[in-house]
């Protein structure tokens, strides 16, 4: 893994008056094209026909970024496991209540999923203390004074969470989201409605 920090993605406040109020879904691929994240995902380039599930999918430092405005696409269980075939996956998503999720998986196999928000809280996955040390470090942890109240250093640093969580990914793939990525377009769209045909996707949680 490498070294990212929070400070490496103070550029997100550019956005959190837009996207970060609807809602966003990144996806880390590490190692991979734009072309065969399309391909393993069976979505055609441009074939954009419903609005709920349009992906853009761009090259990376590393790999590729999925950027999946208002969509939960990278945090179901069938994208997880097969973007992560043979490579690394990292996904931050928070909806519109923000309700946050951190997956990481390597190979098919979920390796420690978490609530960057709060991930103290239960962790699950294979190994869902593996990222436990990068998680110290990038200030997520909760830290308790002495009087058991949220210590206040922790309380203004939770609320840059969104920052650390991709700094996270980036340290679990990488791959390095940019500023450019989130604004767009990206030169790969598409449609990945087929993946929420049902009406809800089994998640990877």
């Amino acid at each position: 893994m490498n070294s990212a920090t929070a400070q490496d993605y103070a550029w997100w406040q550019e956005f959190e008056g837009g996207i970060a109020v609807s809602g966003f879904c990144f996806t880390f691929v590490a190692d991979m094209r734009p072309a065969e994240v399309l391909q393993r995902l069976k979505a055609a380039p441009g074939d954009i026909t419903e609005p709920r599930g349009y992906i853009e999918v761009g090259p990376a430092d590393g790999g590729s970024v999925i950027v999946d405005i208002a969509g939960y696409a990278g945090i179901t269980r069938d994208v997880v496991s097969e973007l992560s075939r043979g490579t690394r996956l990292a996904t931050v998503h928070n909806n519109i209540d923000s309700h946050a999720k951190f997956i990481y998986a390597v190979d098919g196999k979920l390796i420690t999923g978490l609530d960057p928000m709060f991930p103290d809280e239960p962790r699950w996955g294979a190994e869902p203390d593996w990222l436990l040390e990068d998680l110290e470090d990038l200030g997520l942890l909760y830290e308790i004074d002495d009087d058991g109240e949220w210590d206040e250093e922790w309380m203004e640093r939770s609320e840059q969470f969104v920052e650390a969580a991709l700094a996270l990914a980036e340290r679990c793939t990488g791959v390095r989201l940019t500023p450019e990525h989130v604004r767009g377009p990206l030169p790969y769209a598409a449609s990945v409605a087929h993946l929420y045909q049902l009406c809800a996707p089994e998640l990877a949680y």
